[in-house]
């Protein structure tokens, strides 16, 4: 499954990961390095987190899109969570996160993944479509549907 974009593994249908973005990205990264998707989870956090700390990745629709090209990374991976309660981050409230992680060396792979996800999660369908999933299972497949890797 690891060659797969997203699957169930790396996904969190309704489930509390914390109170803030940061406790999401690390209970995502959490997901990512127990399915074999990380090297080091301490470094792609740390990427992760730099990354926000240039600028939120949060978007209007209740989204939030952290990611980093990271060393930390084995296998380009899209975690996802739709949260049971939104959290507030940059002065809006973010229900879904689409965590993106890419190995450091893959730049084109890198901003294709960006595009392919933003270009999905700007869609208030899509957007929907993930906060009705009610299983990890239903809300991979839609994103690898909306993504385009199904």
């Amino acid at each position: 499954m690891a060659d797969q974009l997203v699957d169930s593994g790396i996904v969190s249908a309704k489930q509390d990961l914390g109170s803030t973005l940061e406790d999401c990205i690390r209970g995502l990264a959490a997901a990512l390095l127990s399915a074999g998707r990380l090297s080091d989870v301490d470094t792609f956090v740390a990427d992760v987190l730099a990354r926000e700390a240039q600028g939120s990745t949060a978007l209007p629709g209740g989204v939030a899109l952290p990611h980093a090209r990271s060393n930390g990374v084995l296998t380009a991976s899209v975690a996802i969570a739709s949260l049971p309660a939104p959290i507030t981050e940059a002065g809006q409230e973010i229900d879904l996160v689409f965590l993106l992680a890419v190995p450091g060396d893959q730049s084109d792979r890198y901003l294709g993944l960006l595009r392919t996800v933003t270009t999905a999660v700007v869609k208030p369908g899509f957007r929907a479509d993930c906060r009705d999933a009610d299983s990890a299972q239903v809300l991979a497949h839609l994103a690898a549907a909306g993504f385009g890797t199904r």
